[in-house]
C-alpha cells in the first residue's frame, strides 16, 4: 500500500474487525466505527454500500478479516447487503457473497448464495453447481439451484456458451433425480430446469407434477411456464380447475408467461376466483397474453369496486396495450 492511500479508502468503516486493521502495514491510526466482531453492537447499514465493487486490495483485506467474524455477524452483514442490493441495483456485492459461499457455517453459505441469485457472472457457474451437488446442507443446495436459474434462462435465450449451459443442465437434472434429496432442493431444481428442452427435462417435470406433493406440483407448473415450447398448455389449463389455490395461481402465471391466446377463455372465469392471489395472477396473465377478450375482461374489473383487483387490472391493461403498441405510436386510421 502506498503512503498516500488511507485505510479508510481501502476498507469500509464499520466492516472489518478491529484486530484486522491494527497492522503496521495499515497504519497505527486505523479506526473502525462499527466493529463486526462485536456481536453486541448493531451494524450501521449506512456504511456498507462502500463494499460494492471492491478493489483487489480491498477484497484481500476483507477476506483476511472475514475468518475472525462470528457466524451470526456474517449472516447479519450478508442480510444487509442483500437488502441494499434490492433497493439499489447499481450496487454489486458479488465479491463479498463469493467469499461467503465457502464459509464453514451453513446459514452463512445459504445467505451468500442467495445474494448471488441475480448475478450473470459465468465464473459462478462452477462453484454453484458444485454446491448443488456436494454441499451437506439442503438449504444451501436449494439456494444454489435458485441461483442457477438465471443462467438456465440465459441458456434458453442463447446467451450462454454451450459448455456452461451443459454444466448447468446436467447439475440440475442430477439434483432432481438424486434419490432421497430434500424436497426443497428438488423443487428449486425443477423450476430452473424448465428453461431447457429434452425428453429428460419433460420427464422430471411430469414426475414432479404427478408426485402428489403440493410443493413439487407448484414448481412443476412454474417450470412449464418457462418452457420454450407449448406442450404443457393443456396440463396448465386443466390445473386452473384444481382445488388447491396455490396450484391455480401457478397455472395462471405459467400460462401468462407462455402467452398462449387459447388460454384466455379459460383464465377469464378465474377473475372471480375465491382466492385474491389467484385473481391477481389471472389479471397479470391476461395482460401478458393480451387480445380483445382479455382486455374486455380486464376492463370489467375496473368497475367491480375491488381495489386490489382494479389496480391489477389497470396494470394488466397497460401491459396488454404495450404488447399491441410497444413503441407507443397508437396509429389510427386517417380520414379519407
Amino acid at each position: 500500500m502506498s503512503e498516500d492511500t488511507s485505510t479508510d479508502e481501502l476498507v469500509p468503516s464499520g466492516v472489518l474487525p478491529q484486530d484486522a486493521l491494527a497492522d503496521d502495514a495499515l497504519g497505527d491510526d486505523a479506526v473502525v466505527q462499527d466493529d463486526l466482531s462485536d456481536d453486541e453492537e448493531s451494524l450501521d447499514h449506512s456504511s456498507h454500500p462502500v463494499l460494492s465493487d471492491l478493489t483487489d486490495e480491498q477484497l484481500e483485506l476483507f477476506r483476511a478479516a472475514w475468518v475472525d467474524v462470528s457466524p451470526e455477524r456474517k449472516a447479519e452483514l450478508l442480510g444487509i447487503l442483500t437488502d441494499l442490493t434490492e433497493d439499489n441495483v447499481e450496487l454489486n456485492f458479488s465479491s463479498v457473497f463469493t467469499i461467503g459461499m465457502s464459509d464453514p457455517d451453513d446459514a452463512v453459505r445459504e445467505l451468500a448464495v442467495k445474494g448471488l441469485w441475480e448475478s450473470e457472472d459465468r465464473t459462478l457457474i462452477r462453484p454453484l453447481t458444485r454446491l448443488l451437488s456436494r454441499d451437506p446442507s439442503p438449504a444451501v443446495r436449494a439456494a444454489a439451484a435458485m441461483s442457477l436459474r438465471p443462467f438456465a434462462e440465459r441458456a434458453q435465450r442463447g446467451k450462454l456458451i454451450d459448455r456452461d449451459a451443459k454444466r448447468v443442465r446436467e447439475a440440475l437434472i442430477a439434483a432432481i433425480i438424486r434419490a432421497g434429496d430434500d424436497v426443497e432442493v428438488t423443487r428449486r431444481a425443477v423450476e430452473a430446469v424448465g428453461y431447457f428442452t429434452g425428453d429428460d427435462v419433460d420427464q422430471v417435470i411430469t414426475a414432479a407434477q404427478l408426485s402428489g406433493d403440493p410443493l413439487l406440483r407448484q414448481s412443476a407448473l412454474f417450470a412449464m411456464g418457462n418452457a420454450s415450447h407449448l406442450v404443457w398448455i393443456q396440463v396448465l389449463i386443466n390445473a386452473l380447475d384444481d382445488d388447491d389455490a396455490a396450484i391455480r395461481y401457478e397455472a395462471a402465471g405459467a400460462l401468462g408467461r407462455l402467452g398462449e391466446s387459447s388460454a384466455v377463455a379459460h383464465l377469464v372465469p378465474l377473475l372471480k376466483d375465491d382466492d385474491t392471489q389467484v385473481q391477481l395472477a389471472v389479471a397479470a396473465a391476461l395482460g401478458a397474453i393480451g387480445g380483445d377478450l382479455a382486455k374486455r375482461a380486464l376492463r370489467v374489473c375496473l368497475e367491480l369496486g375491488d381495489e386490489p383487483l382494479e389496480q391489477a387490472a389497470r396494470t394488466a391493461l397497460a401491459d396488454a396495450e404495450f404488447e399491441n403498441d410497444p413503441l407507443g405510436v397508437n396509429f389510427e386510421e386517417r380520414p379519407e
